[in-house]
């Protein structure tokens, strides 16, 4: 390498380091492209196919290479902050996942209901576009890495969608992609699939503007949700903040404070509500427990699981 061209890399190498000291974990940039290789009709050609306009060319057994683009050409960049302003030399691609759209009242389950280990509800705000009657989702089935150079081209673009608690919570869900906590299997059979479809249902008339019940609001308020208990007593732990409680209706605005009333009379509604989804004559017992970030304590945290639900049918 002659001396202009070194200098020229080293140049690029210091661009480069400058744009990804602007770029955290969560944040969305409009580049990249998720590669998906494969043999025949598979679940993943047709996710990617009907991207492409190709859904109905059938492949045959041979294998194929297909890239899929996201609706509106945003990725959410899924690699960690301090692998980000690593050394390309080091850490030379970011990994990334597509945005894409989904129904109001299937992102609010997703927003409010237990945790998908495939889908996070990203903010509706004026940092993404727009796409009328739909919200936006990262999507963690598709990953792709894009070179860290590739991010000084003139048309890539960076928007920081994530507020700082929103950031750790999407952090602690990538993570939770591969290291969720499995439950004992009774508990999966038996009881946690049908509380997950009572609260997603409640999550969808909250989206609906059916807030007259205070359990509702209540699963409107939730933006995680924990399990603790055992495996004969479930407690289900909705986190809810000051912020939520304020939008669905929560908060007793003169006393500066959770309108705690409300809140128990959601508790005991939701409570009975879960109890009657239990299998009957199984011993099984359930208690619902709303907290905060600021009342669990650190102990809390180690001995409870997050709640990640196993779809058992496809949501996109």
């Amino acid at each position: 390498m002659n001396e202009t061209a070194a200098q020229q890399a080293s140049l690029n190498l210091a661009n480069v380091m400058t744009r990804l000291r602007t770029i955290s974990q969560g944040d969305v940039i409009s580049l990249g492209a998720v590669n998906i290789v494969g043999v025949g009709a598979s679940a993943a050609w047709h996710s990617t196919a009907e991207h492409e306009g190709l859904a109905e060319r059938e492949p045959g057994e041979e294998v194929w290479s297909l890239s899929i683009e996201s609706d509106v050409g945003w990725y959410v960049v899924i690699t960690q902050d301090c692998d980000i302003v690593r050394d390309p030399r080091t850490e030379p691609c970011l990994v990334v996942c597509p945005v894409k759209y989904v129904p109001a009242e299937e992102w609010q389950t997703l927003a409010s209901g237990p945790g998908s280990p495939r889908f996070f509800p990203l903010p509706d705000g004026n940092k993404l576009p727009r796409v009328d009657g739909k919200f936006p989702i990262a999507d963690l089935r598709f990953l792709t890495s894009v070179d860290k150079t590739a991010l000084l081209h003139p048309s890539v673009k960076v928007l920081h969608p994530l507020s700082s608690p929103q950031r750790g919570n999407f952090g602690r869900w990538v993570g939770s992609r591969y290291a969720r906590v499995p439950h004992p299997d009774n508990l999966e059979r038996d009881v946690l699939p049908k509380a997950a479809t009572l609260i997603r249902k409640l999550a969808k008339q909250y989206a609906a503007g059916k807030t007259q019940d205070p359990e509702v609001r209540l699963i409107g308020a939730a933006r995680s949700w924990y399990l603790g208990g055992n495996d004969k007593r479930v407690v289900y732990i909705p986190m809810i903040s000051e912020a939520t409680a304020r939008v669905t209706g929560l908060w007793d605005n003169d006393a500066g404070d959770f309108n705690m009333n409300t809140i128990q009379a959601a508790t005991k509604r939701l409570a009975g509500k879960l109890r009657a989804s239990l299998p009957p004559g199984a011993g099984y017992a359930c208690s619902v427990e709303p907290t905060t970030l600021h009342t669990a304590t650190a102990a809390d945290l180690l001995e409870w699981s997050e709640w990640i639900v196993e779809e058992t049918q496809p949501m996109l």
